[in-house]
């Protein structure tokens, strides 16, 4: 009888290709993002459009208020001894859409330990007046929307049948079915929805809470007299429900990369795999 210790055997799981994964998908992300930036930018031009991406936009502030506008300010919102107030018109330009300006009020006090600020920021008109009524997020869930799906199609179309993205030819890498083959159109666009769905979840998110009155009353000079008296625009609840979806977006790109089994949740769900190629 063979009494010789039998080794154990363990099941060799494919390779993670964490940075190849990584720099091959933060490379498309920048050429596709380039492209559709650029044609949104083309299409605009032609055709007026309201798309604001988040995160792609330039802000110059600086512009002076109206001496008018300043009085306002100064007898809605008093300074408290050592406060000193900051008054500014912010341009926010962004491709595909006119440029936002808005107000931004706020005091400062300076101690000898540290320096705290409060702002009010308003959407002004065209002659720097306050225009409460125009805030509206529905462009931005809108844009968001469009671009994530515009996104996901590019990433689809070059990952199916066979094809890849310029970041995964450039790492070696391409995506397969699990038995081998390559996978088409359909599936490959259900992963990348699936791969991005984290972003779709801050969309919905953004949408939700737009549901609700972005300021308390279109009272100016009451927003003034709030302000003053210490409240704040931070909605705490919508901060915390931030973070909760940050948590859960890191666990659902990263958590299967670090206990592996050979495959991201979207990879599985979708019967696919990311090999080296």
């Amino acid at each position: 009888m063979d009494t010789t210790p039998q080794i154990p055997q363990y099941a060799t799981l494919p390779s993670r290709h964490f940075w190849r994964r990584a720099v091959a998908c933060i490379v498309d992300i920048i050429i596709f993002q380039a492209v559709i930036l650029i044609a949104v930018y083309c299409i605009s031009t032609v055709i007026p459009l309201d798309f604001r991406f988040a995160g792609w936009s330039y802000t110059q502030c600086g512009v002076e208020v109206s001496d008018q506008l300043a009085k306002r300010i100064d007898a809605g919102w008093p300074l408290k001894p050592g406060e000193v107030r900051i008054n500014q018109i912010c341009e926010v330009s962004q491709i595909g859409s006119e440029k936002q300006r808005y107000l931004q009020t706020g005091v400062s006090h300076q101690t000898d330990n540290w320096t705290s600020a409060r702002w009010l920021t308003i959407p002004v008109d065209a002659d720097g007046n306050p225009a409460i009524g125009t805030v509206s997020v529905y462009p931005i869930v809108i844009s968001g929307i469009v671009n994530i799906a515009l996104l996901a199609l590019a990433f689809a179309y070059f990952s199916a049948n066979g094809r890849r993205t310029i970041g995964k030819k450039l790492l070696g890498l391409r995506v397969q079915s699990v038995d081998g083959k390559n996978p088409g159109l359909g599936n490959e666009f259900r992963r990348e929805i699936l791969k991005f769905s984290p972003y779709l979840l801050f969309i919905a998110a953004d949408f939700a809470f737009s549901l609700f009155p972005v300021f308390p009353t279109e009272d100016f000079d009451a927003l003034l007299r709030m302000s003053g008296d210490g409240y704040t625009l931070l909605d705490s609840g919508a901060a915390m429900f931030d973070i909760v979806l940050g948590i859960a977006a890191l666990i659902w790109w990263f958590l299967p990369l670090i206990f592996w089994r050979g495959q991201t949740f979207y990879d599985r769900i979708c019967a696919c795999k990311v090999v080296k190629s």
